[in-house]
C-alpha cells in the first residue's frame, strides 16, 4: 500500500513514519522509523512539522484514521472539536489588537524601569534593587489576577539595548513557566527576578565586547565568559536578594553534562532555578546570537533544544518551555495550507498548533490586514519558514528588522 499523508496530531505509538526533513532538523537517527514510545511521540508533536507520511504496511495500528489525510494538503478536521465550535466565542480581532497594544506598552514600560533600576545601582543601590524587584512584583500581580491558560504575545521592540531586552525576555518566559509548574506566588517572583538579573555581570564587561556584532576573538570570548563570576561578586557586594537568586547569576551557563561554565558542574549539582533560567537564556540567545549571523527561527530553536535536552538541558523543562511558547512560538514565520505566508503573533498553551497569525497580503499595510485565529479558521500551518525564504516585500510587511520579545497575552 502507498504511503499516506497524515497530520502530526494523528500519530500514535506504533506508526511507521517518513519525516519530510533532513536529519539536521530533528533529533532522530533516521528519517523513517517506527514510533516506539511516548517520548518519541512527544518530540514529534513539537517539531516544526504539521504533515508527514505514514507507511501503513509497516505500522502496528490500523490505517483507517489516517485515510482522511490521503491526497490532501490540509490538516484533517476533528469532529470532536467541530462539535464544540458553536459554544466557542468568535475571534474578536478588535480586542486582540487592543491586547497586543497593551502588551507592547507594558513591555516598553518594564524596559524603561529596568534601565533606570540598573543605572541606579552604583549611586543608589538600595533604590535600584528595590525598583528591580518591583518590576517582577508588578508582572507577578498581573499573572495572579488572570485565571486559566496564559500565552505570550510577540513584541517587536525598537530599543537598542540588547541586555535589557534579553533580560526581560528571560524573566517573563521564566515566570510563565513557573506559573505552569503551579509554583507559589513568591517562587514565581523569584523566577522573574532571577531572569532579570542573570546577566547582571555583563555590566562589568566593556561595551565594545557586549555590543560587538561579529565573531568575538578568543580573548574577548574569555572576557565575556567572566560575567557569571562578575555577577555573583556584584550581587554579594550589594548584598542583593536571596542566595538562591545570586546562584542563578553565577550558574546559568552550567549544563547537565558538565560542559558549561564557570565551574563545570553537572546534573543535580546545578540548582533547579539555574537550570530553568539557563534554558530560557539559551533559547533567547539562539534567536538573537551576539554575532548577528545565522539567527535561528523560533521553531528551529525549539528543535535544537530538543536535541540538546538529551545531554545539556532537563527534558521536562524543555517540554514545559515548548508548552509555554507553543509549537510555533511568537515570531515564527509559517506557511498555511492555502500557500499564504503568515507571522505568528500570539500563542496559547492549550492549542499549541493553532496560534494567532498575521497573514501577508501583497500591496497592503499590516494594519489593514485581518488577523487570523487558527483555532477558528479553516486554514492550518503546513510548514515553517526562515527570513531568507521571504521576498523583500514580505520582509518589509512583517517588519522583521526588530528584535523579537515576549509579553504575557492577557
Amino acid at each position: 500500500m502507498a504511503l499516506i499523508q497524515a497530520s502530526i496530531e494523528q500519530l500514535r505509538v506504533g506508526h511507521y513514519i517518513h519525516l519530510p526533513t533532513g536529519w539536521t532538523s530533528h533529533p532522530f537517527m533516521f528519517n523513517a522509523f517506527k514510533i516506539r514510545d511516548q517520548q518519541q511521540l512527544d518530540i514529534l508533536l513539537h517539531l516544526e512539522l504539521t504533515l508527514l507520511m505514514v507507511d501503513p504496511d509497516k505500522s502496528d495500528l490500523p490505517i483507517e484514521p489516517l485515510l482522511r489525510a490521503e491526497h490532501t494538503h490540509t490538516t484533517p478536521s476533528e469532529p470532536e472539536q467541530d462539535q464544540s465550535l458553536p459554544d466557542t466565542p468568535l475571534f474578536d480581532e478588535k480586542a486582540f489588537r487592543k491586547s497586543l497594544r497593551a502588551a507592547d506598552k507594558a513591555f516598553g514600560q518594564s524596559l524603561s524601569e529596568l534601565r533606570d533600576a540598573l543605572g541606579a545601582l552604583n549611586l543608589k543601590p538600595d533604590e535600584g534593587l528595590a525598583n528591580t524587584m518591583q518590576i517582577v512584583r508588578n508582572a507577578a500581580a498581573r499573572l495572579a489576577e488572570h485565571q486559566g491558560p496564559l500565552g505570550l504575545h510577540l513584541i517587536r521592540s525598537q530599543h537598542t539595548d540588547s541586555l535589557l531586552q534579553h533580560s526581560l525576555n528571560v524573566a517573563f518566559i521564566a515566570m510563565l513557566m513557573a506559573r505552569e509548574l503551579e509554583m507559589s506566588p513568591i517562587e514565581i517572583e523569584e523566577a522573574g527576578l532571577a531572569g532579570l538579573i542573570h546577566d547582571i555581570g555583563e555590566l562589568r564587561i566593556p561595551g565594545q565586547i557586549t555590543q560587538k556584532r561579529g565573531e568575538l576573538s578568543r580573548a574577548e570570548q574569555n572576557f565575556l565568559n567572566m560575567h557569571p563570576q562578575y555577577g555573583l561578586e556584584m550581587l554579594n557586594q550589594l548584598q542583593a536578594f536571596e542566595p538562591r537568586i545570586r546562584e542563578v547569576a553565577h550558574l546559568h551557563h552550567e549544563r547537565l553534562d558538565g560542559s558549561g561554565f564557570p565551574l563545570g558542574i553537572k546534573g543535580g549539582e546545578i540548582p533547579p532555578l539555574a537550570r530553568l533560567i539557563g534554558l530560557v537564556d539559551y533559547y533567547d540567545e539562539l534567536l538573537h546570537p551576539r554575532s548577528s549571523t545565522n539567527p535561528a527561527a523560533p521553531s528551529q530553536a525549539i528543535a535544537q533544544l530538543y536535541k540538546l535536552s538529551q545531554k545539556k538541558f532537563d527534558q521536562d523543562l524543555v517540554r514545559l518551555l515548548i508548552k509555554v511558547l507553543g509549537v510555533y512560538p511568537p515570531g515564527s514565520l509559517v506557511r498555511l495550507d492555502d500557500d499564504s505566508v503568515a507571522l505568528v503573533l500570539s500563542t496559547e498553551p492549550t492549542m499549541p498548533l493553532k496560534p494567532k497569525v498575521l497573514p501577508y497580503v501583497r500591496a497592503q499595510r499590516p494594519e489593514a490586514v485581518a488577523m487570523l485565529d487558527l483555532r477558528e479558521d479553516e486554514r492550518s500551518i503546513v510548514a515553517t519558514l526562515r527570513q531568507e525564504d521571504l521576498d523583500e516585500g514580505q520582509r518589509t510587511f512583517f517588519n522583521l528588522t526588530r528584535r523579537f520579545c515576549y509579553y504575557f497575552a492577557f
